[in-house]
């Protein structure tokens, strides 16, 4: 009999409401009261964890990320506060588990998530899979020259000129540093999506790795035709577009976003939330302006080479695994024989 635990069972609450604003959002209407049932942490406990597992951090950054882990959690429909150490480094069963939802971006509007975690041999797996369908445009902007280093791309390069992107000093994901292009041949395509697929995923695991955390991410970037001539799971399904741009992860990936932006819009298919005020770095005038301390974070200086994904976003993602499923008041729906 093959069992795959879809969370744990014992005690986790089955009750929450929902706000519907963010950090920094003048109006916010309250949640509803939360049951407070046997295993689920209290905030602070789940936060002091949290930051004992991280580098120190200054007294500002202590209270938003704290605000952030509250803010998220009462938006989530996945219903449970597991405490941070047994999610990250406990005995947490094996099995699988698809996560599938919706999580609300600046009270504006919904974007969805999409992954799949694994647990196997005391340690975390972490799937996303992103399908894209190529542009009709036939030259592709860039944020940098490493395509070149890519098999199939390296003489299609057609401009390579000034900083790129990520090493432009600015806050905008978009700084038109440099001049970077090339052919939006199915060569160079593929190999836009190799490396995306390699290196977005660094970043996770070069973090989890840094913090002691058992924690695997695999992010893969293919072609929508292909994903759908094998039979692949999909989590995100969405045109490529031929620029950079400020625009929301679900409507398109942009062949102009530098690999740590790419890095950070994968992070709201596993359901992470901005940790910048609304609208700022989206509006052309609005300069991209991260919560207090979250300068520090890959969720609020996205296009930033050294911003960290931190013990409190692998908890996010990862503890949806211990949730009962969304909408059900069965504690046992979440296990499949």
């Amino acid at each position: 009999m093959l069992l795959v635990v879809r969370g744990k069972t014992g005690g986790l609450a089955l009750l929450a409401g929902v706000v519907s604003c963010g950090i920094g959002v003048a109006s916010c209407g309250a949640a509803t009261p939360r049951a407070e049932l046997p295993g689920d942490a209290p905030l602070t406990e789940i936060a002091a964890e949290l930051e004992a597992l991280g580098e120190p951090l200054p007294p500002r950054s202590r209270v938003t990320f704290r605000e952030v882990l509250a803010d998220t959690l009462s938006k989530d429909a996945h219903l449970c506060r597991p405490s941070a150490r047994e999610v990250l480094l406990g005995d947490a069963p094996e099995g699988e588990r698809h996560i599938v939802g919706m999580m609300p971006h600046y009270g504006l509007f919904m974007g969805p998530m999409s992954y799949l975690i694994r647990r196997r041999a005391r340690a975390w797996e972490v799937e996303v899979r992103i399908a894209v369908t190529p542009p009709s445009a036939s030259r592709l902007e860039l944020p940098d020259c490493g395509l070149q280093e890519e098999p199939g791309a390296r003489e299609a390069m057609l401009v390579c000129r000034g900083t790129p992107y990520a090493r432009s000093g600015s806050t905008d994901a978009c700084p038109g540093s440099g001049e970077f292009a090339a052919r939006a041949t199915p060569e160079v395509i593929s190999a836009l999506l190799a490396r995306w697929s390699r290196e977005a995923e660094r970043y996770w695991n070069r973090d989890a790795a840094a913090f002691g955390l058992p924690i695997t991410y695999d992010f893969e970037f293919v072609l929508a035709s292909e994903a759908r001539a094998r039979g692949l799971r999909v989590d995100l399904d969405v045109p490529l577009s031929a620029t950079c741009g400020r625009t929301p992860y679900f409507s398109a990936m942009r062949s102009g976003w530098s690999l740590p932006v790419v890095a950070h819009e994968v992070g709201h298919v596993m359901g992470l939330l901005d940790e910048y005020e609304s609208l700022s770095g989206i509006v052309a005038f609005y300069p991209k302006t991260p919560f207090a301390g979250a300068e520090i974070s890959r969720m609020g200086l996205s296009m930033r080479e050294h911003t960290r994904v931190l013990p409190l976003h692998h908890y996010l993602v990862l503890r949806r695994y211990f949730c009962s499923e969304p909408g059900t008041m069965d504690p046992y729906a979440h296990v499949v024989r």
